[in-house]
């Protein structure tokens, strides 16, 4: 009997450990640089999204600053994204109050990173939902190696999923 108990308990242990020990694939997409994700939805007049861009398409590098030249463009980054109108806009006649905003990087803490992200989590309440017909994403015009944005959205109309460029920086809801 205690045989038995033995290689069932083996056999369940080799049936789990694959579900045990598999890595969380929700953490984070795969990294490739010019290319950021962002989801996001809109929902009456809230609106909240979730961007994931590469350091590299934002920076030009993914490891600490090292030159002046680095050390301040990072500075800069970090100083802009205190407001969300340094990445994205929303039509005036909407009246969108921005909520929150946590913008964070390995980067930003002093950790060193074989590949570094740029996560940022915002949310708008707007006055006059019915304005909300589009998103301007202002990252292409400050980071030319940020080459499009895959977004995956829920909105009015539905779920969608699309791609934006710098060529065609707007995302008509």
């Amino acid at each position: 009997m205690k045989r038995f108990l033995t290689a069932a308990s083996l056999g369940l242990f080799c049936m789990a450990a694959p579900f045990a020990f598999a890595q969380d694939k929700h953490t984070h997409a795969a990294h490739s640089h010019g290319v950021g994700s962002l989801e996001l939805s809109v929902q009456g007049g809230k609106v909240s999204g979730s961007f994931e861009i590469p350091m590299e398409s934002l920076l030009g590098h993914e490891h600490l600053p090292r030159t002046e030249a680095q050390k301040k463009a990072m500075a800069n980054l970090q100083s802009g994204l205190a407001s969300a109108d340094y990445f994205m806009a929303l039509p005036a006649a909407a009246q969108c109050k921005q909520i929150s905003l946590k913008a964070s990087s390995s980067m930003f803490e002093g950790k060193k990173s074989e590949h570094s992200d740029l996560d940022i989590d915002v949310a708008f309440e707007c006055a006059q939902p019915a304005a909300l017909t589009e998103l301007r994403i202002a990252l292409f015009a400050k980071h030319p190696r940020l080459k499009s944005l895959k977004v995956d959205m829920v909105g009015p109309k539905g779920q969608k999923s699309l791609s934006l460029t710098a060529k065609d920086p707007v995302l008509r809801f």
